[in-house]
């Protein structure tokens, strides 16, 4: 169960934050082929993975902004690789991310010919940022059955995600101002595990930093910036 709120996490702080936007989304700033990359840590800093964020594409469809991202996932040995393309949107100023995105094609090809229903609550994020300011929670609960019975009812609730003041944040890829923002997670499937996440974003750049601590307050993961390509 702890590992399913670790990968969570990751896949958090690599799908929703790894990528940066448009200038009409106000506080990032995106172009095709712009390309970032973060490297994982673990409690003891040993590095377990890496991502590799490419933006395919920006198109328009309507007054909403689409954006399609590319992200190729490695192990610490570059080993056990894969890719997920995913699209992100920017409507009237805040970036929206779709929370099915952190569903794992391969881990739901178990459930096949099964009844799945998913259901998610949006991660936005307004054009500018405030210290102080309160941002809008999200969620994503997943199950599947079959032939009426439950097997799988998985939830997690991201809550009380809050704006810091400024800090600079040195990472490999350099040095950069950045608001602080944390939140909580609370992860359900057998039983609740729950972690506490704050993440460091740049204008301009987007997320430089993300560092997941445990119920007791110890850190369980962390991820860099080390690659930046504009």
């Amino acid at each position: 169960m702890k590992n399913i709120t670790t990968l969570f996490v990751i896949l958090l702080a690599f799908l929703l934050l790894n990528v940066a936007l448009a200038q009409e989304c106000g506080y990032y700033s995106m172009s095709e082929g712009m390309v970032i990359a973060y490297q994982n840590q673990d409690a003891k800093g040993k590095v377990t993975g890496t991502t590799r964020t490419t933006c395919l594409n920006i198109s328009k469809a309507g007054a909403i902004t689409i954006y399609k991202m590319k992200s190729d996932f490695a192990d610490a040995k570059s080993k056990n690789e894969s890719t997920k393309e995913y699209e992100m949107k920017c409507e009237n100023g805040v970036f929206s991310v779709d929370m099915r995105n952190f569903v794992d094609p391969k881990s739901m090809e178990a459930f096949k010919g099964m009844e799945i229903n998913v259901d998610s609550k949006d991660m936005l994020y307004p054009s500018t940022l405030t210290a102080g300011e309160a941002l809008p929670d999200a969620s994503i609960t997943i199950s599947a059955a079959t032939g009426g019975v439950s097997l799988l009812n998985l939830f997690v609730n991201i809550t009380n995600r809050k704006v810091g003041g400024t800090e600079s944040v040195t990472v490999p890829a350099g040095t950069f101002e950045c608001f602080k923002i944390t939140y909580d997670v609370e992860t359900k499937l057998m039983f609740k595990v729950n972690a506490t996440v704050t993440e460091y974003i740049n204008m301009g750049v987007g997320n430089v930093k993300t560092v997941t601590y445990d119920k007791k307050g110890n850190i369980a993961g962390t991820t860099l910036l080390v690659e930046l390509k504009k």
